[in-house]
């Protein structure tokens, strides 16, 4: 025998310094019948098998090989064995010498070749192993692999289980399983705590009904029933709970056959009553500012229109008689009563937006700049450039957003060499557009102020206008889950970047909500 199987004291320590991992041992009786069989069939009293990655020895018979074999370097040598097994010689011990007894040994591995086991019996020198004995050993090797292999499945389902269980137990959605009696054989911690202290110990192997108001019972019966027909439920379920508490729940259950053959239901209620509250303030919000959107259009508008008419009366039937600051203070009315009618459009066109989305279509960028300067009154000597490129978006939202930021150039330039440029660069994600001029430019300090509603960075009787353009510019790009942010452009001027996506997320999961 090779000197390097003999190694007394050192088989756990040199499978260490090998890194062989260890996991919990297996029970030892699972391999007594197998080992006493191999040790029969060699016509000897004694068999082994060494598990290599639990570190574990198991023998049958009274020999001592445990503490005389160096494992790791046999499993090195029958690692890089060609043959099914080795022969080698027999340790020195109370019952084997080398010159009486031989040792022939097997290495276990799985499917990957990764290695499970060392499985050993000596047989006499004076009786060579005969083919049907080979035979025989292989089988059992077989078995041996085969066993190990279950072994390794139970204790992965094992492992998983106890994983699922941790899971479940620090899950904080209700959690429970009921038999098709409505008998619950199964609650997660979060499920028992919406139960009484004095009825916790009781939930388990009890009707769940028996807990509950009737209302409540009714609606879980309903709920368990459309699960049992047709192996699923989901839905919103107003409950009250064992210990009092209203709540609306979104529940889900399915049903599943266990091992005994029964049919099971597993439900999962998550507590989504805060949500469906702020949803109901939101929609109550909406609800709110439609209302005010109403007032703003018919109950503010029409004594701004009898004060207009009178106004203009006044001046048309008294042009000849009235002194000049009289007609200026009238046109001044009427000017605030026009301006003041343009910002309650204005506010009820903010107020209608992000309400719906429009979908993509291919537009080209420069024939939508063309037709958006025949509805503009562009100063004499005005230049506008803009690539010839086709980008997706929503024609439009699209249109009021280009059609503000021009008018925002337009009106706020301060010289005859006035220049607008618009580009755009068309991507995998989306499109980048950039509208910029050769105006005064906005300093850094305001460039957030400017997308703020009713925020001019000029008195209004200097430059005419709500306040409102660069805000419904700003609202409707992030409606559609872009951005838009401002620079400086250099030498002079103002560069707005507005990034359109293709995809809108915030759409595609309010479709899938609505759905």
């Amino acid at each position: 025998m090779p000197a390097e199987f003999l190694t007394t004291g050192l088989k756990r320590s040199a499978l260490v310094s090998a890194e062989i991992l260890s996991t919990d041992p297996l029970d030892a009786q699972l391999f007594t019948n197998k080992l006493s069989l191999a040790a029969s069939v060699a016509q000897n009293q004694n068999a082994f098998i060494y598990l290599i990655p639990q570190r574990q020895y198991i023998q049958h018979g009274k020999c001592s090989l445990g503490e005389s074999l160096n494992f790791t370097s046999l499993f090195v040598y029958l690692n890089n064995s060609q043959e099914q097994f080795e022969i080698i010689d027999a340790p020195v011990d109370d019952v084997y010498t080398p010159s009486t007894h031989s040792l022939a040994v097997f290495l276990l591995q799985d499917e990957a070749k990764n290695p499970r086991a060392i499985f050993g019996t000596f047989f006499p020198i004076n009786r060579p192993l005969d083919t049907n004995t080979k035979d025989l050993l292989l089988l059992i090797k077989d078995d041996l692999n085969q066993l190990l292999g279950l072994q390794e499945q139970v204790l992965e389902l094992k492992e998983l289980q106890s994983r699922y269980v941790q899971i479940s137990e620090l899950n904080q959605d209700y959690i429970c399983v009921k038999d098709n009696r409505h008998k619950i054989v199964y609650a997660n911690h979060a499920m028992l705590e919406t139960f009484p202290t004095n009825l916790k110990q009781t939930v388990i192997g009890n009707i769940d009904l028996l807990f509950y108001e009737p209302e409540t019972s009714a609606t879980i019966v309903d709920s368990d029933l459309h699960a049992l027909e047709h192996g699923f439920y989901s839905g919103n379920q107003l409950i009250t709970l064992a210990n009092g508490q209203d709540k609306i729940l979104e529940t889900t259950k399915k049903t599943f056959v266990g091992s005994d053959k029964n049919t099971y239901i597993m439900s999962v209620s998550r507590d989504v009553t805060e949500k469906e509250i702020l949803i109901n303030d939101l929609k109550r919000s909406n609800d709110d500012l439609d209302n005010f959107a109403y007032v703003a259009s018919h109950d503010l508008k029409s004594p701004l229109n009898v004060i207009k008419r009178l106004v203009s009366w006044v001046l048309e039937d008294c042009q000849e008689i009235l002194p000049q600051d009289s007609k200026e203070n009238l046109a001044l009315v009427l000017n605030r009563a026009t301006r003041m009618e343009k910002l309650l459009v204005d506010l009820l066109s903010y107020s209608r937006l992000g309400k719906d989305y429009q979908a993509n279509g291919e537009v080209n960028l420069k024939s939508l700049v063309i037709e958006l300067l025949s509805l503009i009154d562009l100063p004499m000597g005005f230049v506008v450039n803009c690539d010839d490129l086709y980008i997706s978006v929503p024609a439009v939202p699209f249109n009021v957003v280009m059609l503000n930021l021009i008018n925002n150039a337009i009106k706020h330039h301060d010289s005859g060499n006035a220049k607008i440029e618009i580009k755009a660069k068309r991507g995998a994600k989306g499109a980048t557009i950039i509208v910029q001029d050769n105006g005064p430019g906005i300093a850094e300090h305001n460039r957030e102020r400017i997308f703020k509603l009713f925020e001019t960075l000029k008195p209004r009787d200097e430059v005419e206008g709500s306040g409102m353009g660069l805000s419904v510019v700003k609202k409707i790009v992030e409606h559609y889950g872009g951005c838009i942010t401002v620079e400086t452009n250099q030498p002079r001027g103002t560069k707005f970047i507005v990034t359109w996506p293709t995809t809108n997320i915030a759409q595609s999961v309010l479709s899938n909500l609505n759905d």
